[in-house]
């Protein structure tokens, strides 16, 4: 199938991939949600294991979404949506979702955004994304990579990378790697889950040649910022890139109460 040039599709073709990534996510109770069906190697597969009505695909493009509506009929709900704009808990009210996908790569930061925003409607995920977003995503601190996204997505849930795929396995072949990872919710402060915090990081890495200090202290009484940065343990000459994920939680939170705060 010819790669879409306005949706950047790149549909995995390999079976053998498609059970690997099967086999890493079943079995899974409840209902299931496929990002980007696509043609529908993974529906095919996941119909074979789950109970009929379980499973609902999400598909963008809609000559794709009609031919899964032909091929799988009533066996499966297909909604024609651009995941973005999907709230879980009205597709999934009565109980979370397990989700199964191959991302579009073209949209991963804001996928991963939305997998945030989605996190207590989501029961556990499998995800193929491009290897060098998942490195990024999953770097430490102190790692070139490592960055806000990197900080919030590793405080609300637990990650394992699977295994690598080749440009190979997909029509028409990217020019990268890909990484199958297992994701599920991490037990978390509510707030850690909030806009708030995911602000506050986005600021404190908004110049990363700069110290977290001066990031924050455009935002943040200087005196208060000092004696929380010193509460927390480090110097005021650290970098955000520099800190655990931890740390910035710790750090909103003494912000954030009447030991110092905005």
């Amino acid at each position: 199938m010819a790669k879409s040039a306005k949706l950047g599709q790149n549909f995995l073709h390999d079976k053998n991939i498609a059970k690997k990534i099967i086999n890493a996510f079943l079995p899974k109770p409840g209902p299931v949600l496929e990002i980007g069906a696509g043609p529908g190697i993974l529906s095919a597969m996941l119909l074979d294991k789950i109970p009929a009505g379980m499973l609902t695909l999400v598909e963008i493009d809609r000559f794709l979404a009609q031919r899964l509506r032909e091929r799988f009929g009533e066996r499966l709900r297909v909604v024609e949506r651009d995941i973005l704009d999907i709230d879980l808990a009205e597709l999934f009210p009565n109980q979370p979702v397990a989700v199964i996908g191959n991302l579009p790569y073209h949209i991963s930061k804001a996928l991963v955004d939305w997998f945030i925003a989605q996190r207590r409607s989501i029961s556990s995920a499998v995800l193929m994304l491009q290897k060098d977003f998942v490195d990024k995503l999953l770097a430490s601190a102190g790692s070139k990579k490592y960055n806000a996204q990197s900080v919030v997505f590793q405080l609300l849930f637990h990650c394992r990378r699977c295994f690598n795929v080749s440009a190979g396995a997909f029509t028409p072949a990217p020019r990268i790697m890909s990484t199958v990872l297992t994701v599920s919710p991490a037990p978390a402060p509510a707030q850690a889950a909030g806009k708030d915090f995911y602000d506050f990081v986005k600021l404190s890495f908004s110049e990363r040649r700069k110290t977290l200090m001066n990031n924050l202290a455009p935002d943040f009484d200087k005196n208060k910022l000092s004696a929380a940065i010193t509460a927390c343990g480090f110097s005021e000459q650290a970098r955000a890139e520099q800190l655990p994920a931890e740390t910035f939680l710790t750090l909103f939170t003494v912000l954030n109460t009447g030991a110092a705060g905005r």
